[in-house]
């Protein structure tokens, strides 16, 4: 006698799907800019807040940075010129910043963590104290004059999970500007940083 009790099926191992959606990345981050070998007596350390957006494709992420950066100069006992004048106050060194591509390398697969570097190039606008006055029909009025220089940025940081794709960023950044036409050399310095860093996949 043939039984006919059917037999249950047998479930067949799923792959592993290779390629996942594109998700989206955004942080939001504040800096403390360190300038190098200038005297610090004089270019004090400042403060920097930087946004950042990119489409996430898992082990890198390709996007963009915006952001403000302020260094207080003090020029209390500085004389310069020719002939030579005593200056004095403090002002702040200025610096409006799109760094358009930034790309970044990250580890995504830890449970915790995720480590990560970035690179990027630096379009760099700077003040410091130069104005220019524009008259309308009306009226006149006075503004701030920025000049541009190009410039590089790395970052080497980790993001600590918190929940749900929301990490605590922490960090270091490098960055670099040429003359341009503000500056008399070249310049660096660097940026310690803390923020928030969201991941949307």
């Amino acid at each position: 006698m043939v039984s006919t009790t059917p037999y249950p099926a047998v479930e067949q191992p799923q792959e592993k799907k290779a390629w996942q959606p594109v998700g989206f990345t955004w942080g939001l981050s504040i800096a403390v800019p360190i300038f190098l070998d200038v005297p610090r007596d004089i270019v004090r350390p400042g403060a920097a807040i930087n946004f950042f957006g990119g489409a996430d494709f898992g082990f890198f992420v390709i996007g963009g940075d915006a952001g403000l950066q302020w260094n207080p100069i003090d020029l209390n006992g500085v004389v310069a010129g020719n002939p030579p004048i005593s200056l004095s106050g403090r002002s702040p060194l200025t610096r409006i910043y799109l760094s358009l591509p930034e790309v970044r390398f990250q580890v995504p697969d830890l449970k915790v963590v995720l480590p990560y570097i970035t690179g990027s190039f630096d379009m760099n606008f700077w003040n410091f104290r130069e104005t220019q006055v524009g008259c309308g029909y009306w009226y006149c009025s006075q503004y701030s004059v920025y000049r541009f220089t190009p410039g590089f940025t790395g970052k080497a940081g980790v993001g600590f999970e918190v929940k749900g794709g929301v990490y605590i960023d922490a960090g270091f950044q490098y960055s670099f500007t040429g003359k341009g036409n503000f500056f008399a050399q070249s310049r660096w310095w660097l940026a310690p940083y803390v923020g928030v860093l969201v991941r949307r996949r």
